[in-house]
């Protein structure tokens, strides 16, 4: 009996182990854990700055489309200039969307308009004028009538693209709307390109030697800031599903 207790580990006073102590590696995990979460939380930023270039553009567009149908000068041209000693005086004709103007400059400061006139008054006064020929009618009052459908159907048209910008302007805002905003941009940018192709082409022959003013162009460039915002949006939403699993 003493030989088997002499044997056993238990009673064993020299084989007693003392216990280790145990250490976690806290700065590791704290490491692995940043990095996780720097990972998580990146790619947040760059959507925010995305949409919020977003929003520029698409408020940029909302202002320039009304600017451009509230600006007199769609085509202009220099039809006069005189020099008279050390004075230079020039006068312009300035043809809008729903009027034709003239303005004098004296040294091509100090300016004035003058004889400024709508398309239906025109047109009225020229159906007075020539009579019951319809031919002459159409070949001489043609033009103001042209002048006047082009003129108010550019300006209907454009202001339905403003309404259209103003409801993406809030729909961007909300996720379950975004992809409807973008497509209502896009589509508001295209409807403006329809106006100015429509404008374009009811103008009269005599309209070809006129130069585009600043209304033609803030136009231009409301419809291609509405159209890039909405392309821009709509690929940066499909990333954004694409990312998501």
């Amino acid at each position: 009996m003493r030989e088997t207790s002499h044997f056993h580990p238990i009673h064993d006073e020299n084989s007693v182990e003392i216990p280790q102590s145990i250490t976690i590696d806290v700065s590791g995990t704290k490491s692995d854990f940043s990095k996780n979460n720097s990972k998580s939380k990146t790619p947040n930023s760059e959507p925010r700055s995305k949409s919020s270039i977003l929003y520029i553009m698409i408020i940029a567009s909302f202002i320039l489309a009304p600017v451009s149908v509230i600006e007199e000068v769609w085509l202009t041209q220099t039809i006069d200039r005189d020099e008279w000693g050390d004075t230079v005086f020039t006068q312009e004709v300035h043809v809008g969307l729903r009027q034709v103007m003239y303005e004098t400059c004296v040294d091509g400061t100090d300016c004035e308009y003058s004889d400024q006139e709508y398309f239906d008054n025109l047109h009225d006064m020229c159906m007075d004028e020539v009579g019951g020929d319809e031919g002459e009618i159409d070949e001489y009052c043609g033009p103001w009538s042209d002048l006047y459908i082009g003129g108010m159907a550019t300006t209907v048209l454009i202001i339905l693209a403003a309404v259209m910008l103003f409801a993406a302007f809030f729909m961007q805002g909300k996720p379950d709307t975004i992809e409807k905003s973008n497509f209502i941009a896009m589509g508001a940018g295209g409807l403006i390109i329809l106006a100015l192709i429509f404008w374009s082409f009811m103008l009269p022959d005599a309209a070809d030697n006129l130069d585009w003013g600043r209304g033609p162009w803030f136009a231009v460039l409301a419809a291609g800031l509405s159209i890039a915002s909405g392309f821009i949006g709509y690929k940066q939403l499909k990333e954004s599903d694409g990312q998501t699993f």
